[in-house]
């Protein structure tokens, strides 16, 4: 996806503050090479900021080649965005695998041959950001019914986009949704979405800001791949947050009563 710059904000990377963000930075090469490959394995989506960061992508890792010392990624979905990927001078490979945060400033982006497709190569980087961020107590929520969410955004020509999915978890700090893959290149990571509309049962329907921290694939019970989409709560006020709390207390004691039943 790329956004207009009229849309979003220029992205702050936490791989340009060492002074803050030191001791996560990897410079070992066989580690990076190793994270790297974790990330073609596992087919992590990863988004590709363009420059400052005003454009933007989602890619995977195709391969990791040694010899040349590259990384090989996929192409983006539009004609637009290849041309604009092929003249940044630089590019940031962002995501998040397992909560926590990868970093790579990358250089210029070639086409090249691989596998029988056209892929994207760069040179292996010199160093990765990986950043673990704190987490607050996490809990699934029920499958049926699903507790659900809505977001939407507003475009510069005033087009609305709205969307309504089910909830995978919950915590203090942010929930987890799922959706159709189709719809993964909807979304970049750092986004940020207003008064989002989450409906808590038996409290009420709240209000949250939520932004997007993590963009990855999953399979579903029936095999099917599915989004899954990790975002942060932003500015929640104390009072939602104890509602929220209170529906996790509540959620933990409905799991262990059924638990000891079983036992």
């Amino acid at each position: 996806m790329t956004a207009a710059s009229e849309e979003i904000s220029v992205p702050v990377f936490e791989i340009d503050q060492p002074e803050n963000y030191g001791q996560y930075i990897v410079v070992n090469p066989l580690e990076i090479q190793r994270h790297l490959r974790a990330l073609q394995e596992q087919r992590n989506f990863v988004t590709l900021y363009l420059d400052a960061g005003r454009q933007f992508f989602l890619s995977t890792v195709l391969a990791v080649d040694t010899e040349k010392k590259q990384i090989l990624l996929d192409l983006p979905g539009r004609p637009e965005q290849l041309e604009a990927a092929l003249k940044a001078e630089q590019t940031t490979l962002s995501t998040l695998v397992d909560r926590v945060k990868i970093q790579l400033r990358l250089g210029p982006l070639s086409q090249q041959r691989h596998d029988q497709q056209t892929a994207l190569a760069t040179a292996l980087p010199a160093s990765m950001l990986r950043l673990q961020r704190r987490e607050f107590f996490r809990i699934e929520t029920p499958r049926l019914p699903p507790l659900r969410c809505k977001l939407a955004r507003v475009h510069a020509d005033g087009h609305a986009e709205a969307f309504d999915f089910p909830l995978f978890d919950i915590s203090g700090g942010g929930l987890c949704m799922t959706g159709p893959i189709a719809q993964a290149d909807k979304f970049s990571l750092g986004e940020l979405f207003a008064d989002c509309r989450l409906d808590i049962p038996g409290e009420s329907v709240l209000s949250v800001n939520l932004r997007v921290r993590e963009i990855s694939r999953c399979e579903s019970a029936a095999g099917e791949q599915q989004l899954r989409l990790g975002c942060e709560f932003v500015n929640l006020p104390g009072t939602r947050l104890t509602l929220i709390e209170r529906y996790i207390t509540r959620l933990e004691r409905e799991r262990k009563s059924r638990e000891s039943g079983l036992s």
